[in-house]
């Protein structure tokens, strides 16, 4: 038993969703930005996304205040909601997408080593990064088998250090921000080659293009509720999550405003990743602006890699004490740590990783598969809200209309953007997640043969879903295939 002593206070939540979030993600952020959308685009897409996951964030702060019984949220969220199987892909789907995650970390991390040691690296895949990369994946894995407390002091330090870089860039930029460099071809819908703009479309098309890269930049907003069950009170989790969003929504919009008051969005997206290092670097006239950047980034994606290591491996860990996942998952070792789920996963990354060396661009293809299996675990927890609202059983909602109302309405608007976020990821991703989750089903199996032998494995409407997401997987292999 975990002594409150040992549990997660409201500073080691709110840095737990502050790297979650923000990661290595914000360094190149400029740059994935520029390459879909002028100033007047960022600045429709930051509001629609602001507004989107503030959505999200309230959906999730009120299925706390509403069901704090339930830990590790998003899983308990598809089981209580919908049935084992619907809570078994939930686990499935986000461990999978957390181990996708680390990946994208390790591939940056990789990729900005590569300035200090130019070719060694190259891209962040090739066969050196490979090795080097598996190396703090099992280094990662030997600190959180110390314990979850002890390691997130250790990510706490990375997430100061990420801060001090991100910073020093923002106050940089403020420092050259020039308004007419920020209004010229302010649509984007112009071509001027002395700045290497490109015509990017109307503002709506260009709004839609950046929502995989803000869907990704918000990834982790869940994280304290993830880790609620190591945490000292539930109120803590709901107050770490809105600091979080606050956070995140500001230094985001900032990070990729501000550059483009003095550089074009056509010279932003020709840099070479991590962008912010090239800005800095312009800006100082000096090679030292890479180096903080470098530096930053580098402590930055060891944090969050740290921080989603944690998560990734408290998925399965809940499934399995419900049994909804294999009962070896369920193994804690003498510090409370899920070690074999946490052993598995970094099985899992590891094999991710080495796949990942034959992608031509790792980094985009990790980061939009990790935007499109979000998806399903968001949506569902926006449906089992949407359900407790509307079955009007629980208390604080049968003795609030108001609160009811509230609560149903904000379930509905959070289940349409998350249905946005998803098609905007692009069929041929949503391909792959089902395929992901496809993959998962013989666990399920597996997990229904432990526990329940002489029982079905699936509920009739759980086979029909069962078989659903098998056809259209197949339907995926054949797409991408051709």
């Amino acid at each position: 038993m975990q002594t409150d002593k040992n549990k997660l206070n409201i500073i080691g939540l709110t840095a737990i969703v502050l790297s979650a979030m923000i990661g290595g993600g914000i360094f190149d952020l400029p740059k994935d930005m520029a390459l879909n959308a002028g100033a007047a685009g960022q600045i429709i897409a930051w509001l629609f996304t602001g507004v989107g996951m503030w959505l999200i964030t309230l959906m999730f702060l009120s299925l706390s205040q509403l069901r704090p019984d339930l830990k590790t949220g998003l899983y308990k969220y598809g089981e209580q909601g919908f049935g084992k199987f619907t809570g078994f892909c939930v686990s499935w789907g986000y461990w999978i997408c957390e181990c996708f995650t680390n990946v994208t970390y390790a591939i940056l991390v990789m990729n900005t080593l590569n300035y200090f040691m130019p070719g060694y690296f190259t891209g962040g895949n090739n066969w050196h990064a490979i090795i080097w990369a598996s190396v703090i994946f099992w280094l990662i894995y030997l600190i959180i088998i110390q314990g979850i407390k002890k390691a997130n002091h250790t990510g706490l330090i990375g997430t100061i250090g990420m801060m001090v870089a991100v910073i020093i860039f923002l106050i940089t930029m403020v420092c050259h921000f020039n308004g007419h460099v920020f209004i010229t071809n302010f649509t984007a819908t112009h071509q001027i080659s002395s700045l290497h703009d490109r015509n990017l479309g109307s503002l709506t098309h260009q709004v839609f293009k950046t929502l995989s890269v803000t869907l990704w930049a918000f990834g982790g907003i869940e994280g304290a509720v993830v880790l609620s069950n190591r945490a000292r009170s539930q109120k803590q989790v709901r107050h770490a999550t809105l600091l979080g969003f606050i956070a995140c929504i500001i230094l985001y919009s900032l990070a990729s405003l501000l550059p483009l008051g003095s550089n074009s969005y056509g010279n932003i997206a020709r840099m070479a990743s991590p962008a912010t290092a090239q800005l800095l670097t312009n800006a100082f006239h000096s090679p030292l602006g890479h180096v903080i950047i470098s530096a930053g980034l580098i402590i930055s994606v060891l944090a969050s890699w740290l921080t989603w290591t944690m998560m990734l491996a408290e998925m399965p860990f809940a499934a399995a004490k419900d049994h909804a996942f294999p009962h070896c998952f369920a193994k804690e070792n003498a510090q409370h740590v899920p070690v074999f789920s946490l052993f598995m996963a970094t099985c899992v990354m590891q094999l991710i990783l080495i796949f990942a060396h034959f992608a031509h661009d790792a980094f985009t293809m990790m980061y939009t598969i990790v935007a499109t299996l979000t998806v399903p675990p968001y949506l569902i927890s926006a449906l089992y809200l949407i359900k407790l609202a509307w079955q009007n059983k629980l208390p604080s909602l049968v003795n609030n209309p108001t609160l009811r109302y509230r609560t149903l309405l904000i379930g509905v608007c959070a289940a349409l953007y998350i249905i946005i976020m998803g098609l905007a990821a692009g069929l041929n991703n949503l391909s792959i997640a089902v395929i992901i989750y496809a993959l998962g089903i013989p666990l399920f199996i597996q997990t229904r043969h432990e526990y329940a032998p002489h029982q079905p494995f699936f509920s009739k409407v759980e086979r029909y879903f069962a078989l659903m997401i098998v056809l259209v997987a197949i339907s995926g292999v054949y797409l991408l295939i051709r």
